[in-house]
């Protein structure tokens, strides 16, 4: 036992170290550490290669670097923290600063004496060499076995420590607190209840629920032992025993603590005290203790066993139940022990490196001097035996937690690397089998599925290199970059064969006949496939050279030029050429080990070749070509959105085309203008590493232009085609469909307002576009014309107003420009798009007022009537005024001026008219058609009848100029319907009406028979016939209307004659012929004024120039006529066959043809004074007049879509 005075010097010290000073220096140095090594992980695994770890195989060293360091400094750590290192830096550097260190407490004082007292007498693991017991029970039973632990917290008794659950003079949770922190593997090592004799199954049950408490506490269950204190008189033995029963225990440290089988050792127990206690009895010994436990243990064995089945089967129990003790008490029999001394005995006791709270000794509460000597067997045996069995934790322990991490954390990752060990192996052994399938091919078709199936392999694993592999196949078993190395191989090999092979045959041919190229006298056809060739060149020299590979260009040129000998369809073929050439071409470049070895002869030849035949123009093309290439994606395309930025363009205009970003205004004056500069400073007209090898090539006469030509000659060329495509985007515009009138009054709205327009907002933008390239003057100059103003130095031409500059645009953009520029002058003898938009908001305004009125079908009709009869309105003007602008444009903007100008005001125009066309329809039926079909239904010609038509009331509709007809036409349709000629036809301004086309058939019919028939007012033709001479035939006489043309086989001649002649009492028609072998016959005689009409519809017709016709009858003897049935005089029922257009000049088939036993043609040529003559009248055969003008509805619609 050591010396008090030194054991409590510690005591004494001023100051001690604040509690939570050194859990945080523990703790937090470590959590601190590891923290950033995780950040440097993941730094160097996830962004490796912005500190230049490229390679999986870096990542993971500097991943085990981090490790090492992380071990190192947590060893170098909790070594400080063991051997106290941390407290003396710390003193070292108060003592520099020549401050006194504060002390701060760190523990109760008494439990921390008893610590200073366990570490001088124990040392190493002082904490765990002596095992500590909790006593707990009443204060009188706690006294009674260990007078003052109440007072002194804890005792150091023989080989054990006493600790007390609450002592005096501190909050017992905060004691507590204070022992789980100082032992923090097992705070006790048993706890002890003592029981009084009166103890019940219910008290105990009680004390359990105390005893949890404290368990909670502590965090920690420690084994229970129940202490039963015998009080005994007689004889002081001079060695007491320990007596108790202890639940046996198994193999794996479980305690049998079931009632059975702590009764038989209870038992055992009464047995062996009793006879020990006999024996203590007798002489020479007479010893009485153990005989007096011997009874307490039979009086009392009833009470402890119910006490231990209610503690075994209690729901508050946590602990292990160890045993009973039985020790006995003497009254006065003690064991000394020692006790604080005063403060003037302590001193420094810092030696260990432990800060303790300044304490004064009168505040510590003295212990007495002797203990019971006979508890010490009992509390030695209960320590003894407590160890045999196991505490359990309460709680959440940190350690616990820690453990199950840890364990948790190796479980996954064993089981990850157990499937990714899995993983990878079925991995390596697809890639294998791969390797394995390609090189055992068979045929060429399975050559070509293996070599596929191996590219899609490497993409796999370039994939999984590139973007992390999956987390299956990771740690620390991933081999992807091993894995792909070695399947590079057999593809470099496979590729070459099945792929390089074919095409670099394929690629020689063509640069051998290309290279053999003669080049004089070239015509268009040759010289376009010797400039291909330099493509074909371009792929050759790639694949010699991999550092010049342009994956996109290589693709293509490989995919066109591959073939091969497998057995596949086309499609397959395309499929797997653009697969193979995309991969190989990709991949190209940064495998330089895959270059083929060129023919050098054969590229010389080659060049030589194509630099004869390329010359300066395309060698220009090549630089313009080069300077479009270098402007790239910088500059976005631009849409209808974008160029209509600020408004709203739907539901005015559409369109899904763009224009390049190449041939914008920003990348003319940003980088194509510049790049032109500097091709022509340079003078490179060839400069084409295909054709040169990047070295200068020897320049040929064609090529010794100017740098200032080059550059004309590349601006022209440039802004050709920045026209062409601007063209091509606003002829691509179209209006939006408006097939209401509420709709055309918002579209015109829209487009003439002048914030929110999107014609205003593109038409400026387009004004912007398309002043690229426009040198303005200059400010010195502009400064140095005004101060010759001023000075009355005119300039030449002052008087003039200054034209504006003109620019490299302005032949494709000058008529859209001079529509834009015009806006704001005041000349009204000009077109401009704001004289137009004012005329459209007019218009929109006199529509709103038509929509507006009660009446609005009645004003939109009296609107159409007024552009159908050609009056002035606000839709004729503005529509007139439309067609001039979109006029002006001329063909190159067409489509845009359509869809800008031509379109909003055609469908407003059409929102009108609608309307009053069914109007105008009813008209025309009721003043027209329908007298026309009462004057003519039932008469010949317009139907197959015996009824002769009248020429006087025909002629009443078909006067030229005084007709029904033609006086409808002007009086109501002048507006819409123009005469060209002997025709109507629609106006330019009736582009959105639907004219029925039977309509417009049959008034151009009418028209042509009635300026033709009714020159001199009245009906007549004149015109002029001549026999042939037939064989067989002797005599013809053709009668028409009492004139006769008599043929005896003379001098064919011209005979006049008119047609039909007035004041004729009989008119009528006949043909009489005679023949070698008959008499007169007459099978063509017609009655009546359109008798010659009914005989020429039975002539076959010839046209033989534009004037003369051929006239074929069929001479039929009387007598076979009679015998067919045959009689002129009767209708026909079928129809002659006609050709599609009346006024053709196609043979025309008679309409009764000739029968079978027909020898003799009677022929006459027919000539006209005006067009066709009296054939003119067989286009009025079965003519219908047709009831409407217009088509409205969806028909309408339908014709009117098709005629635009």
């Amino acid at each position: 036992m050591t010396n008090p005075t030194s054991n409590l010097k510690v005591i004494a010290a001023e100051g001690a170290e604040h509690p939570n000073s050194r859990t945080a220096t523990a703790w937090g140095v470590p959590i601190f550490a590891i923290s950033i090594a995780a950040l440097a992980a993941g730094v160097a695994w996830f962004s490796g290669d912005m500190l230049g770890l490229h390679a999986q195989s870096a990542k993971i060293s500097a991943l085990v670097w981090i490790a090492i360091i992380l071990a190192i400094v947590l060893v170098t750590h909790f070594a400080a923290l063991l051997f106290g290192a941390y407290p003396v830096i710390a003193r070292l550097f108060e003592r520099d600063a020549g401050e006194k260190p504060e002390i701060v407490l760190k523990r109760d004082a008494r439990l921390q004496g008893l610590c200073d007292e366990l570490r001088v007498l124990l040392g190493w693991r002082w904490r765990y060499r002596v095992p500590w017991l909790l006593v707990c029970g009443d204060d009188a039973q706690v006294d009674a076995v260990a007078p003052g632990l109440k007072q002194v917290g804890v005792l150091h008794i023989a080989d054990a420590v006493l600790v007390h659950p609450s002592p005096d003079g501190i909050e017992a949770t905060v004691w507590r607190k204070q022992l789980r922190q100082l032992r923090r593997r097992r705070p006790v090592d048993a706890v002890v209840q003592l029981v009084a004799d009166d103890h019940s199954a219910t008290g105990a049950t009680e004390h359990l629920r105390v005893l949890s408490r404290i368990e909670a506490d502590l965090g920690w269950a420690a084994p229970l032992t129940f202490l039963h204190v015998v009080e005994v008189m007689g004889k002081r033995p001079e060695k007491f025993e320990a007596v108790g029963a202890f639940a046996p225990v198994s193999r794996g440290r479980v305690p049998l603590s079931t009632p059975d089988a702590f009764a038989c050792a209870l038992e055992a127990l009464e047995r062996r005290v009793a006879i020990a206690g006999m024996q203590q009895c007798l002489e020479p010994f007479h010893i009485a203790y153990l005989a007096g436990v011997s009874s307490y243990v039979s009086a009392q064995r009833e009470r402890v066993m119910d006490c231990w089945a209610a503690v075994h089967e209690s729901k508050w129990r946590r602990a292990t139940l160890a045993g009973v003790m039985f020790a006995p008490l003497y009254s006065c029999l003690a064991t000394p022990v020692p006790v604080p001394l005063p403060a003037d005995e302590l001193a420094d006791a810092d030696s260990f490196g432990e800060r303790v709270e300044p304490v004064h000794i009168e505040d510590l509460p003295t212990a007495p001097q002797e203990q019971p000597a006979t508890l010490a067997p009992a509390w030695q045996a209960i320590g003894t035996h407590t160890a045999e069995y196991r505490g359990r934790r309460v709680g959440i322990h940190a350690g616990a937690f820690t453990t199950v991490l840890v364990s948790a954390s190796i479980g996954l990752c064993i089981a990850g690397m157990l499937l990714s060990g899995l993983q990878n192996k079925h991995d390596i052994q697809a890639a294998n089998q791969t390797v394995r399938d390609i090189q055992s091919a068979p045929n060429a078709i399975a050559r070509l599925k293996a070599l596929d199936t191996l590219q899609q392999q490497i993409q796999r694993y370039e994939y999984r290199i590139h973007h992390h592999a999956p987390l299956s196949t990771r740690f620390g078993l991933n081999r992807d970059d091993e894995v792909l190395a070695a399947l590079w191989k057999p593809y470099a090999k496979s590729s070459r064969d099945l792929l390089i092979a074919p095409v670099t045959q394929d690629l020689e041919a063509s640069l051998t006949d290309l290279s053999q190229l003669q080049t004089t006298g070239l015509n268009a056809e040759g010289s376009k496939w010797a400039l291909a060739g330099r493509d074909t060149l371009k792929t050759y020299l790639m694949l010699a050279q991999p550092e010049r590979a342009d994956a996109a260009f290589l693709s293509q040129q490989l995919a066109q030029h591959w073939t091969t000998d497998a057995r596949i369809t086309p499609g397959q073929k395309q499929d797997l050429a653009e697969r193979f050439a995309r991969f190989y071409a990709e991949h190209l470049k940064s495998k330089p080990e895959w270059r083929i070895t060129p023919r050098a002869e054969l590229v010389a030849g080659t060049r030589q070749t194509l630099l004869a035949v390329i010359g300066e123009r395309n060698a220009q093309d090549t630089i313009y070509q080069g300077i479009l290439d270098g402007v790239g994606h910088k500059y976005p395309d631009l849409t209808l959105a974008s160029l209509t930025a600020g408004t709203d363009a739907r539901g005015l205009l559409r369109t899904t085309a763009v224009v390049p970003g190449a041939f914008t205004r920003q990348a003319y004056e940003e980088h194509v203008a510049p790049a032109i500069e500097q091709a022509a400073k340079r003078r490179d007209v060839v400069n084409d590493w295909v054709l040169t090898d990047g070295r200068p090539s020897a320049r040929s006469d064609t090529d010794n232009s100017s740098g200032l030509d080059l550059q004309t000659a590349l601006t022209d060329q440039y802004f050709a085609d920045y026209a062409e495509h601007w063209q091509q985007f606003m002829n691509t515009l179209q209006c939006e469909p408006a097939p209401t009138l509420p709709g055309v009054i918002d579209q015109l709205k829209l487009m003439a307002d002048a914030r929110l327009s999107p014609v205003i907002a593109l038409m400026r933008s387009l004004e912007y576009q398309g002043s690229a390239g426009i040198r303005k003057e200059s400010l010195p100059d502009a400064l140095v014309n005004k101060a010759k103003d001023l000075l009355g130095k005119k300039r030449e031409g002052a008087e003039a107003s200054p034209a504006e500059p003109a620019g490299p645009l302005t032949a494709g953009f000058g008529p859209v420009l001079r529509l834009i520029g015009q806006s704001g002058q005041g000349n009204a003898g000009e077109l401009s798009l704001q004289r137009f938009l004012d005329r459209a908001t007019a218009l929109r305004l006199r529509l709103q007022q038509v929509s507006n009125s009660p009446d609005a079908d009645a004003q939109a009709r009296q609107l159409a009537m007024a552009l159908f009869q050609g009056k002035g309105s606000e839709l004729a003007d503005t529509q007139a005024y439309a067609q001039l602008i979109a006029a002006s444009l001329g063909s190159q903007w067409a489509g845009m001026g359509d869809a800008l100008f031509v379109r909003p005001i055609a469908q407003a125009t059409q929102t009108v008219l609608q309307p009053a066309q069914a109007s105008l329809n009813d008209d025309w039926r009721q003043s027209i058609a329908l007298p026309w079909m009462t004057a003519f239904a039932g008469r010949y010609p317009f139907t197959n009848s015996a009824n002769d038509a009248s020429f006087a009331e025909l002629g009443r509709y078909l006067r030229p100029q005084s007709g029904l007809i033609h006086t409808f036409l002007v009086a109501q349709l002048g507006g819409v319907l123009e005469q060209h000629g002997d025709q109507w036809l629609p106006a330019a301004n009736a582009q959105g009406l639907a004219f029925d086309p039977a309509f417009l058939k049959t008034i151009a019919t009418l028209q042509r028979i009635g300026a033709h028939m009714l020159t001199q007012g009245d009906a007549r033709y004149r015109f002029e016939l001549k026999p042939i001479p037939t064989p067989g035939l002797t005599d013809t006489l053709l009668i028409i209307d009492n004139q006769k043309l008599h043929y005896f086989n003379q001098r064919e001649t011209w005979q006049t004659m008119t047609w039909p002649v007035d004041n004729l009492q009989t008119p009528r028609t006949i043909l009489q012929w005679q023949t070698e072998t008959a008499g007169t016959s007459a099978n063509y005689e017609f009655a009546g004024r359109w008798g010659l009409v009914r005989m020429l519809e039975r002539a076959r017709i010839v046209p033989l120039d534009s004037a003369t016709f051929q006239l074929t009858w069929q001479a039929v003897p009387d007598a076979n006529a009679a015998r067919a049935g045959w009689n002129d005089s009767e209708p026909e029922a079928r129809e002659p066959l006609r050709p599609d257009n009346a006024a053709s000049l196609t043979p025309r088939d008679a309409k009764v043809p000739a029968p079978s036993g027909m020898v003799y043609p009677i022929r006459y040529q027919m000539r006209a004074d005006v067009g066709t003559g009296p054939l003119e009248m067989l286009e009025l055969r079965d003519l219908q007049m047709p009831e409407r003008i217009f088509m409205v509805g969806k028909q309408g619609g339908a014709v009117t879509s098709q005629t635009r």
